[in-house]
This record gives C-alpha cells, sequence and structure tokens, in this order.
C-alpha cells in the first residue's frame, strides 16, 4: 500500500458517524420508534412535573440503566454528545435523582475511559479523538497530572471525555484521577442538571451556554491573532 493511499484512508471518526447515520435512519424508519419518540418528547417537553414522572416510570430501574450505559458508551467514543442523556434525566426524574443518575454515569464513565485509554495506549486514543485534540490533552496531562483533570472538569476547554482517555494513556496515577474527577464533576453536573431540570430554564440554560461558548471563540480568535501579530513584530 502506497503512502498516499493510507493518508486517503478515513478514519475511524468518519465511520464512527457513518455507521451513527445509518443506525439513525434505520430506527427512524420504524413506525414503534417513531411513536415511541413522539411520546417522549411530548412527556418531556411538559412544565407538568408529574407528566414526565408519568411517563418515566413506566421503565422501572431500567431507565436509569438505560442513561447511564450511554453515557458509558460516550465515554469511549467521545464524537457522540452526551448532552441527550443529561436532559433526559434531568426532565425525567427531577434534579435529585438527575443528578445521582448523571453523576454515577460520569465516574463510571471516567473509569472505564481510563481502563480503555491505559489499555490502547496514546496511539489508538489519538485515531479515536483526533490527532491535534489528544495532543493537546497529552501534553496537559504530562505536565500538570491529575490537576489537569480537575482544570478541565472545572473549565471544560477540552471535552473530559477526552481527557479521561489520556489521562490513562499517559498513566497519570488512577486514585488521584478519581479524586480529581469527582470533585471537578460536582459542581458541573449540579450545574447542567439544575439547567436542564425545566423545558423553560434548560431553553435558557442551552441560550447562555451557546451565547458563553461564542464569547470564549471570539477571545481564543482575538488572543491568536495578537500573539500572530507580536510574533511578526519580533
Amino acid at each position: 500500500m502506497t503512502a498516499h493511499a493510507r493518508r486517503a484512508r478515513p478514519s475511524p471518526t468518519v465511520w464512527v458517524w457513518v455507521a451513527l447515520l445509518v443506525l439513525l435512519a434505520v430506527l427512524a424508519a420504524l413506525p414503534g420508534v417513531r411513536q415511541f419518540a413522539a411520546d417522549g418528547f411530548s412527556a418531556l417537553s411538559s412544565d407538568d412535573p408529574l407528566v414526565r414522572r408519568a411517563w418515566v416510570q413506566q421503565f422501572g430501574a431500567w431507565g436509569p440503566a438505560a442513561l447511564i450505559l450511554g453515557m458509558l458508551v460516550q465515554a469511549v467514543i467521545p464524537l457522540l454528545p452526551a448532552t441527550a442523556d443529561v436532559m433526559i434525566a434531568s426532565l425525567a426524574y427531577g434534579p435529585y435523582i438527575g443528578f445521582a443518575i448523571v453523576y454515577t454515569g460520569t465516574l463510571l464513565g471516567a473509569v472505564l475511559g481510563y481502563a480503555v485509554g491505559r489499555w490502547a495506549g496514546s496511539r489508538l486514543v489519538r485515531r479515536l479523538t483526533g490527532q491535534r485534540l489528544a495532543q493537546q490533552a497529552e501534553r496537559f496531562a504530562r505536565e500538570r497530572g491529575w490537576q489537569a483533570v480537575l482544570l478541565v472538569r472545572l473549565m471544560p476547554a477540552l471535552k473530559a471525555e477526552v481527557m479521561n482517555l489520556v489521562a490513562g494513556a499517559v498513566s497519570v496515577p488512577f486514585w488521584p484521577f478519581l479524586l480529581a474527577s469527582a470533585l471537578g464533576a460536582l459542581p458541573a453536573t449540579a450545574l447542567v442538571v439544575w439547567l436542564a431540570a425545566t423545558p423553560k430554564r434548560l431553553l435558557w440554560g442551552v441560550l447562555l451556554f451557546s451565547l458563553g461558548t461564542l464569547l470564549v471563540a471570539l477571545v481564543r480568535w482575538w488572543l491568536g491573532r495578537r500573539a500572530a501579530r507580536q510574533a511578526d513584530v519580533t
């Protein structure tokens, strides 16, 4: 195989998105799945917490288990968004039980991501998360160790799921990693669950988060241009 053919080979990221789109298309073609999604959206978007609670009671213990399982899958495939799990847990189970579900899934996902990173090593982690993002996280983790894990949880400049994988790959000590994950995830989880506890609050939370993300992106762009101009001067 030539070097050009190796460069042209699609990355695992592309195959994950292709598989996800195919799966969604197949599920959307099933009438039962469409009806289930419509019923769930109608219940979860209701302003009445009794309506939301009545809908999730049909699942029993399988409801929280399914949400936690989704967070575990997202922990090893960080391309998948965990936002849906957090919103459903908060809207369906309320702020207290929802917090317990999300926090448990977050910590179990951190442990699983660390274990996968430790087993797979940096090379596979880079293929799962992307070369540039993994290199940034690796540099940060090697310099700061468990402090990098805590900072990413508190100020998510990088995805925490990527840091879990990288922390395992670069052999950050496990117990400091777990403690940093637990402490860092506590305030972030509480805030997100509180914002997602009602549809109206969720809407405002999404708007504020979007504005904050845009502001951070603009600041980073401005700082990058400023650094480039200073480099040209020197």
